[in-house]
């Protein structure tokens, strides 16, 4: 049915599927033991939030509840965090999850689908045309990738830890000891999971947008690039709740999507008339601060890379040529993991934008 490398203390990280890097290396000192609690915030509307110090460590879920039905936006990287989410789920209902949206590719909102197909096997999943061709290509060959990598990625981490030096030779200092044992809990923690994970695929893809009217509700499923090229944000006009997903959330990567296109994405967002923003990672957002923030941060990026390119200039002078520090304060309010999101997805942001402005993107 259709319609319309991070780098680590340790360099073998490097090789890890890409958003488990990215997310968790800003979760310095965090517990690798993710703990989900559904949290209201409107009728019928369901926020399974992490703990803030675990918010990049994988994604949020939201849970719709129709009069006869479950509808869940997103699953986790693990089959045990998936679960979680879903026992909460069951002390709230015992009505059956009908649909599961993926709102786009990366395994932290994927590779936990199989969960509710095991509980549900009538469950249709839904997503956009191209994230269901990169969920079948992309997240099969990364998945693939972390099970045969991750045990001598574990191993060596264990390695360095007892032999307590970074890679220059110089000790290791505390915050390096803690950032490694917590790369080794987790690892260790995600990889008898991952070693039982198979991607599930969508069963409907459409192309723009897509409507659910699932008892009582609407939901309308929209298309907006930026994250990846298949991003999809998911709309409940009577509530008046926006679930965004990735495309807005702390610090928006865009290094596997377009700077470009999430600034032309937000300000369409910005059109629809909601009170309450569900994101992909972090706390909720009542308004629209945050996304008018980062949509000038974004702008800016792309504006002055825009600039550098027409100047002439190499990637390398573009990276020393922009500058965001400006909208740091504003966008992180000064806390550890926010300026490390910040610090890590700037770059990538800048380094997209110049292989979109000189064409050179590969993906």
């Amino acid at each position: 049915m259709k319609s319309t490398c991070m780098r680590t203390a340790n360099c073998a990280l490097a090789t890890l599927f890409v958003l488990t890097i990215a997310f968790a290396a800003w979760a310095q000192g965090a517990s690798p033991t993710l703990k989900f609690e559904l949290q209201q915030v409107a009728p019928g509307v369901y926020a399974a939030l992490q703990a803030p110090a675990d918010r990049f460590n994988d994604s949020n879920s939201t849970v719709i509840v129709t009069s006869d039905s479950v509808i869940v936006i997103d699953t986790q990287t693990t089959l045990t965090a998936t679960r979680a989410i879903l026992a909460q789920i069951r002390k709230l209902t015992d009505k059956p999850v009908r649909y599961v949206i993926n709102t786009h590719w990366h395994g932290d909102h994927v590779y936990g689908n199989q969960v509710y197909r095991q509980a549900f096997p009538g469950v249709q999943f839904i997503a956009q045309t191209n994230t269901r061709e990169d969920m079948a290509k992309r997240a099969t060959a990364e998945l693939a990738d972390s099970v045969e990598k991750m045990p001598g990625q574990i191993d060596a981490i264990k390695k360095q830890l007892a032999g307590g030096l970074a890679r220059d030779g110089k000790p290791l200092t505390e915050a390096q000891k803690e950032r490694l044992q917590f790369f080794e809990d987790t690892f260790s923690q995600q990889l008898p999971d991952l070693r039982e994970t198979h991607i599930v695929l969508a069963d409907i893809s459409f192309d723009q947008t897509f409507t659910l009217y699932d008892g009582g509700k609407e939901i309308r499923l929209i298309h907006y690039p930026g994250h990846t090229r298949g991003d999809v944000a998911v709309f409940l006009p009577a509530e008046k709740v926006l679930v965004t997903a990735d495309l807005l959330d702390d610090m928006p990567f865009t290094g596997h999507g377009s700077p470009a296109g999430l600034v032309e994405t937000l300000l369409a967002i910005d059109k629809l008339d909601f009170d309450i923003i569900i994101p992909g990672h972090g706390g909720i957002y009542h308004g629209r601060d945050h996304l008018h923030l980062v949509a000038q941060l974004f702008e800016s990026i792309v504006s002055q890379v825009k600039a550098a390119v027409a100047a002439g200039l190499s990637l390398d002078d573009t990276r020393k040529k922009v500058d965001v520090e400006k909208f740091r304060a504003p966008v992180t309010a000064g806390e550890d993991h926010a300026n490390r999101a910040f610090d890590g997805f700037v770059p990538a942001a800048i380094d997209r934008a110049y292989q979109e402005a000189t064409g050179t993107i590969k993906d």
